[in-house]
């Protein structure tokens, strides 16, 4: 770390900054600190009229009348700036100019109860000490000079005396005394406060975002210009490496560059730089003057870089590790221009605070982008790749899942063929992440086994609750919807059986719209479910929907989709094909805010029948001739 670097962990224990280079104290101060820098100043006007009263009992009143018009003018003032303040307006400047004018009405008051002579000179220090309390210290310095420049205004007129000096040499005291103390207690009491109000801000930041690659950007710009002139950040990758980098300045040009060298340039981790020290020993390193040739070696890794630094004016720097659950994901380097000198020991402190809570950001976003990676690979395994292409039928498909998308859900669809036909099947397993995943692979696959050797869709969803039941799934149901369709000499016969799930959708080539299917038991609930089964005939043109209840409880409790809507929505649209049907579904469901999986299957027959005994291919569910659309599984 240097030899001049302090021992970063008792820095914690420290009082908070004494300054850091923010905003001036009228830009940062809140509402309630303005309004109370307003209201004081009138007590201080109400508290100098009722002053005003004893001057009849001194000595040397030259000009009663002009003491008395001092303490009217006092309490018109303490009026208006009463008025001002539950109204809201001025702020520390109306407070300000509140101060210069108490100094012109203490002067006035001077001249008229006896110049040097007068008791009431003191008062310049509660303009002083008023300053001190609220206006930043050029504002403070111009008050204490125009009070300087009253206190001896008398001498213009009148002789200095023994009296004037003792008052001069009291005043002087109390208000170096005061204001400095009070102005440096209350700046302290700012900039804790500030500190404060960065930490939050910086904490609200890193969380708002769970991409890695925005969250860096988060990280980077939570100290620039706050904390720091410069952020860097150099992340490890493979085994321990440096790799991307990432830096923050008020100047984009400047981050740019310090991108680019360190591109140009890579790290060497097995050095001597601060930046491996803080990857591979996790140690932080404090480099106070960059210009020091010894010193600013630690820093550089180019020689383009090294003048780089020196061009900027960059004075001095703090490098520390990006340490989370005991790995290590990078160093932060901050680095101050020449203007602000090194790093102080409240500013390292929470630096390092800063960094450990960067880390943390950084950790949370690779384990919630490595979440969703596994839950997408997971969720692709338990839908087909594409679907098949059958010969006078277009198939679509649409699914969603909830919110990100970083849940395995247990919302299903799948198309597979038979020797006689072909099978479409929705379902929904109750629960979301791996234990409804395993659940809803199992379902999927039963099913498919079981329909290759029946031709009853109620008889397979039987079998396929009855294995439920004898796997250990704990608690866990399931819905489904199975309909095997297959080529009759009348048409296209469709039948249909539902476990407790919502039924088909028909939309008819002539526009109306119909319900398939009865509702039926839970699978994996009871031994002998309730499943009824029904035959629909399907025409060309005719379009079969499937879905889950993710699409009618999509907004659920505040609003559900019934589905007298979706049959409303399809009659109006007259859907021409499969897509069209399912668009017009989604339409229906707000695009953000669905609380569940949302999957939709349509199947639309576009060419007649071949009946069995029409042709030579009778294990073809359409005649050969007829090609029918692929379209593949389209996810959202």
């Amino acid at each position: 770390m240097g030899r001049r670097a302090p021992r970063l962990r008792a820095f914690k224990s420290l009082d908070l900054p004494r300054k850091l280079d923010v905003p001036r104290v009228d830009r940062a101060s809140g509402h309630g600190e303005a309004r109370a820098a307003v209201v004081s100043a009138a007590g201080l006007y109400v508290v100098g009229a009722l002053l005003t009263a004893t001057a009849g009992l001194l000595p040397h009143v030259s000009s009663p009348a002009g003491v008395a018009a001092v303490a009217l003018t006092a309490v018109l003032t303490a009026a208006v700036l009463l008025v001002a303040a539950r109204r809201w307006h001025g702020g520390l400047l109306l407070a300000w100019v509140a101060d210069l004018w108490g100094v012109v009405l203490t002067a006035l008051l001077c001249a008229a109860s006896g110049g040097t002579r007068s008791p009431f000179a003191l008062t310049y220090l509660f303009a002083i000490g008023h300053a001190a309390a609220f206006q930043p210290p050029a504002r403070l310095a111009l008050v204490a000079l125009a009070s300087v420049a009253g206190f001896f205004a008398p001498l213009v007129y009148g002789h200095a005396s023994s009296t004037f000096g003792a008052v001069a040499g009291v005043g002087m005291v109390l208000a170096l005394l005061g204001g400095g103390v009070v102005h440096y207690a209350l700046n302290r009491v700012r900039d804790q406060r500030r500190l404060l109000e960065l930490l939050i801000n910086a904490t609200f930041q890193l969380d708002h975002s769970l991409d890695p690659a925005d969250t860096l950007r988060l990280i980077a710009g939570t100290a620039v210009p706050g904390l720091a002139d410069l952020c860097v950040i150099d992340l490890t990758e493979g085994q321990g490496g440096l790799g991307s980098t990432v830096a923050a300045c008020s100047d984009p040009a400047v981050a740019a560059a310090i991108e680019r060298m360190r591109r140009e340039s890579p790290l060497d981790t097995s050095g001597a730089h601060a930046v491996a020290r803080a990857v591979e020993r996790n140690e932080p390193s404090i480099i106070d003057d960059l210009r020091d040739a010894v010193e600013g070696k630690r820093l550089d890794h180019s020689e383009e870089y090294r003048r780089f630094v020196q061009a900027a004016g960059y004075r001095s720097a703090a490098v520390f590790p990006m340490l989370a659950r005991g790995r290590t994901h990078g160093a932060i380097s901050f680095l101050h221009a020449a203007r602000r000198g090194r790093f102080r020991r409240h500013q390292l402190a929470v630096l390092e605070d800063l960094s450990g809570r960067a880390a943390m950001a950084l950790d949370n976003a690779r384990l919630y982008a490595d979440r969703a990676r596994v839950a997408g690979t997971l969720r692709r395994s338990l839908m087909p790749a594409s679907l098949p292409v059958i010969p006078g039928v277009e198939l679509a498909s649409f699914f969603r899942p909830m919110g990100a998308g970083d849940e395995v859900g247990g919302d299903f669809f799948d198309v597979f063929r038979d020797v006689r036909g072909f099978w479409l099947v929705v379902g929904d397993v109750c629960g979301k992440g791996a234990e409804a995943a395993a659940l809803t692979g199992f379902l999927r696959h039963t099913a498919m086994a079981y329909a290759r050797e029946a031709t009853s869709p109620a008889r397979v969803l039987s079998q396929v609750n009855q294995a439920m039941l004898e796997q250990d799934f704990g608690d866990r149901f399931a819905t489904a919807l199975l309909a095997r369709i297959e080529a009759r000499q009348a048409g296209v016969e469709a039948r249909i059986a539902c476990a407790g799930h919502p039924p088909a959708l028909l939309v008819r080539a002539t526009g109306e719209v119909e319900q398939a299917g009865e509702g039926g038991t839970l699978l994996g609930v009871f031994r002998d479910p309730v499943i009824r089964e029904c035959a629909v005939m399907l025409a060309e043109g005719d379009v079969l929907t499937l879905y889950t209840d993710g699409l009618p409880d999509a907004h659920a409790p505040g609003r559900t989709v019934t589905a007298a809507e979706m049959i409303h929505a399809l009659a109006r649209s007259s859907p021409c094909d499969s897509q069209g049907a399912i668009d017009t579904l989604v339409e229906l469901v707000e695009p953000d805010g669905a609380r569940d999986d949302i999957a939709i299957l349509s199947a639309q027959v576009t060419a007649p029948p071949v009946a069995e005994d029409e042709g030579p291919s009778k294990r073809e569910l359409l005649s050969s001739a007829d090609l029918g659309a692929h379209v593949g599984a389209r996810r959202v």
